[in-house]
């Protein structure tokens, strides 16, 4: 058993919550019980997930897309009210950690992803994502990468060179971000989603756009956080894996 407080205490100094800005509670988001032995983590809060968690006793689930926002309604209620209700009812412990994830530099879904894709001489790109270098590629063997990478069905914008040296890349919702590699000189960028003047932006850009599945992009760092715990602390972990197709 490890104390509750001990273990978020650890998880904001070892994420580094104090220097994130972010649109939703980072960290603590429901109390449950004091001591923690069992931990779940996953993607995205849900009532699927919490009834999961309930029935292998969990005490503490950890995700990266937690229950509030800053845009959603304060009304507990429908769908909220019965997710909390399962919280509540089990004394369960919820936990997110959303940029902070994203961007953490050993554990984040960008730097691991940017490790699997075999990006070297990787820096910063845009907020949360990343950029770096690979000998070239063409656009059917970045993808098929990217498939075997994320094990997702890739979408794909064929708009930019024959050979792919310089690649961007940023997990979840980042279509947004495309701009910014473009300006940046990239050959490709990749991300979870598409929006529907992505195809046209990577075409007037001529840079390559994939996309990889938001859920997909982002399960690596979730799942390293939850190992990692597993080996500071006397705490049994368990990842609880959605197949999401978004």
């Amino acid at each position: 058993m490890v104390p509750r407080d001990d273990l978020i205490q650890y998880l904001n100094d070892y994420l580094q919550v104090d220097q994130v800005k972010d649109y939703c509670p980072i960290g603590l988001q429901v109390e449950g019980k004091e001591q923690v032995h069992r931990i779940v983590t996953a993607v995205s809060a849900g009532a699927h997930l919490f009834q999961q968690a309930a029935e292998w006793q969990a005490d503490m689930i950890i995700v990266h897309h937690g229950l509030f926002w800053d845009r959603d309604p304060r009304v507990v209620r429908g769908p909220l009210k019965s997710r909390l209700k399962t919280l509540l009812q089990n004394d369960i412990t919820l936990l997110g950690y959303h940029l902070a994830l994203d961007k953490h530099p050993v554990l984040g879904n960008n730097a691991l992803a940017a490790q699997a894709l075999g990006l070297e001489q990787v820096t910063p790109l845009g907020e949360v994502g990343v950029q770096g270098r690979v000998v070239g590629l063409t656009i059917a063997q970045l993808t098929q990468r990217v498939e075997a990478v994320f094990q997702h069905a890739a979408l794909v914008f064929d708009a930019g060179p024959v050979q792919i040296k310089r690649i961007g890349f940023c997990s979840g919702s980042a279509a947004r971000d495309l701009s910014d590699a473009a300006e940046a000189g990239l050959d490709a960028f990749i991300t979870g989603e598409a929006k529907e003047e992505t195809m046209n932006l990577a075409e007037e850009n001529a840079i390559h756009f994939i996309a990889a599945g938001h859920y997909a992009t982002e399960r690596m760092g979730i799942r390293a956080l939850g190992e990692h715990l597993a080996r500071v602390f006397p705490v049994q972990v368990r990842f609880f894996e959605r197949n999401n197709p978004v």
